[in-house]
């Protein structure tokens, strides 16, 4: 049977990743070399390493939350949000922001409405 999902996005550059996830996202991280794992409370996120990033190499993963407008208050004050990125109400009762890590890869926030 099926029990859990967790992506596995591409980094130029592990522990730059992580640090990152820690310090801005209030992720705790594992470095493994090639490879990094990613924890927060339920949340769990997988980088594995690449020596080169095309420009059409990304990767986008979507994250459910409570309490969105809280979460999104707090990553626009440390400036996380792109301009496209901005809290709005999306298909299927969605609500949602979105915010790049850096090595571009998309994290969607959403909560159920």
């Amino acid at each position: 049977m099926l029990t859990k999902a967790i992506p596995v996005l591409p980094s130029t550059n592990i522990t730059k990743a992580i640090c990152f996830y820690e310090t801005r996202l209030g992720f705790k991280g594992l470095n493994y070399g090639n490879y990094g794992t990613l924890k927060y409370k339920n949340v769990e996120i997988h980088l594995y390493l690449i020596t080169v990033k095309s420009a059409n190499l990304f990767a986008e993963c979507f994250i459910q939350v409570d309490n969105i407008e809280d979460l999104y208050t707090e990553y626009c004050a440390k400036g996380l949000i792109h301009l496209k990125g901005r809290l709005a109400d999306r298909p299927a009762g969605l609500k949602e922001f979105t915010l790049k890590d850096e090595d571009n890869n998309i994290l969607r926030f959403g909560e159920k409405r």
